[in-house]
């Protein structure tokens, strides 16, 4: 099977709990340039478009809990001045959003960017990457869309979300994270910086930032990532054998499988006690 357990096809998800889908799509729709692909009381399936992976928005109710600074999720413009642009936007329309924690524009590990909290409990980012990254081995600063967004798509706020970047994870060890993420799910490290890395899937830009916290915030399985498999016979194998091997592997908790109209699935925690789901 090579060195890695699973042969994943993408990295195809990311799932994201918020108090009331009322208050938290239109963050996404008139702040970061997403557009509701599906939507049901539950749940809405957001997408940018110039980025493929899905945002998945479940609904938790007002007693959904408040995630760290750390738990977040990145959305990227072509400009240094759209940090500024957006910064401005945001503050200006604070009330509105009922956005909190607005910070100013920052530079960090090369990006340039702002934070704000939205009223489901999470933390966004807006940033800008310098591209001379990308030349200093740092793949997850490269390019992340072919063709711009025109101001058509977004008009009127002085910056452009042009892509759907990363999300964020915590964990307990850097190390062992690592030797999970490459050896058992196949991804692959972008970068590192001491106590943070950048992980992704080897066919797509998008990426997660993991950050080595203690002490720090543990998830509930609605926070999740989705990794997809190339058929529902290897799901069901991986779950055989994280069920079977489960504890030598790095399986601290896994879910039944569950089949949807052909679509086969489980959930399973790492290492560090963060989830995932594995996909046909």
């Amino acid at each position: 099977r090579g060195k890695h357990m699973l042969k994943t096809t993408g990295l195809i998800a990311g799932h994201y709990e918020c108090r009331s889908l009322a208050e938290t799509l239109p963050v996404f729709t008139d702040l970061l340039a997403m557009e509701v692909v599906e939507r049901n009381s539950a749940q809405a399936t957001l997408k940018h478009p110039n980025t493929e992976w899905r945002l998945i928005v479940h609904e938790g109710g007002p007693n959904a809990p408040e995630k760290t600074f750390d738990n977040h999720y990145g959305f990227r413009v072509g400009t240094h001045e759209e940090v500024e642009a957006a910064w401005r936007y945001i503050e200006a329309h604070r009330d509105k959003y009922r956005l909190s924690k607005i910070t100013k524009p920052q530079s960090a590990h090369f990006a340039y960017s702002i934070y704000f909290r939205e009223p489901g409990g999470n933390h966004l980012e807006i940033e800008y990457y310098n591209p001379g990254g990308a030349l200093h081995g740092r793949s997850h600063t490269a390019g992340h869309w072919a063709d711009p967004l025109s101001e058509e798509r977004f008009p009127g706020r002085g910056y452009l979300p042009q892509a759907f970047t990363h999300g964020t994870l915590q964990c307990d060890n850097v190390e062992r994270s690592r030797r999970f993420y490459v050896e058992v799910l196949g991804l692959e490290i972008a970068a590192g910086f001491n106590t943070a890395q950048y992980i992704k899937h080897p066919a797509a830009p998008w990426y997660i930032v993991v950050l080595q916290r203690s002490p720090r915030q543990y998830l509930t399985p609605v926070n999740r990532f989705t990794l997809q498999l190339g058929s529902a016979a290897e799901v069901e194998q991986a779950h055989h054998e994280f069920s079977t091997n489960g504890e030598s592997i790095g399986i601290t908790e896994i879910g039944k499988i569950e089949n949807t109209n052909g679509r086969v699935n489980f959930l399973f925690s790492d290492p560090d006690k963060n989830w995932w789901e594995l996909t046909s």
